[in-house]
């Protein structure tokens, strides 16, 4: 009976009391319970994965790309220089319209001053024509002294 009791004894310093068992069960059931809502959170490793590459391409581009508030004064300084370049352009056209209306016009005088020069000319031959010929009879007639 002495070595039974003594099996019991040792047995009994080996073993835990119920109440501790209980409460250590209670603490790994609360961790679990922890852990299976953060894996009900989580994201699986393949999403993440592919979340992860979509984060890096967005960065990339990102890194690439100008901020907002430098393209925005950009593009109204680029904006200005256009409607200056247009305004601009409009009067040279108009300029331009003003000088092919003068052309026209020099044109028509300078097509006239030829027209006029050429007739200028047919006259001046009819004239040489006319002093290179011999007299006419009519002026052979004309009495020489009178």
């Amino acid at each position: 009976m002495k070595t039974r009791v003594r099996n019991l004894k040792e047995k009994l310093a080996e073993s835990v009391p119920r109440t501790e068992m209980e409460s250590l069960k209670a603490t790994l059931e609360a961790k679990i319970g922890n852990l299976e809502a953060r894996l009900a959170r989580s994201v699986p490793k393949e999403e993440a994965d592919t979340l992860r590459a979509g984060l890096k391409r967005m960065e990339s581009k990102l890194s690439e790309s100008v901020p907002r508030t430098e393209l925005d004064p950009a593009k109204s300084e680029a904006e200005s220089t256009i409607r200056e370049l247009q305004r601009k352009l409009s009067g040279s056209r108009s300029e331009a319209d003003a000088l092919k209306e003068k052309l026209a016009g020099l044109e028509s005088r300078v097509a006239q001053a030829e027209s006029a020069l050429e007739s200028a000319r047919s006259r001046i031959k009819e004239l040489e024509a006319a002093a290179a010929k011999p007299p006419t009879e009519e002026k052979r007639s004309e009495p020489r002294g009178a």
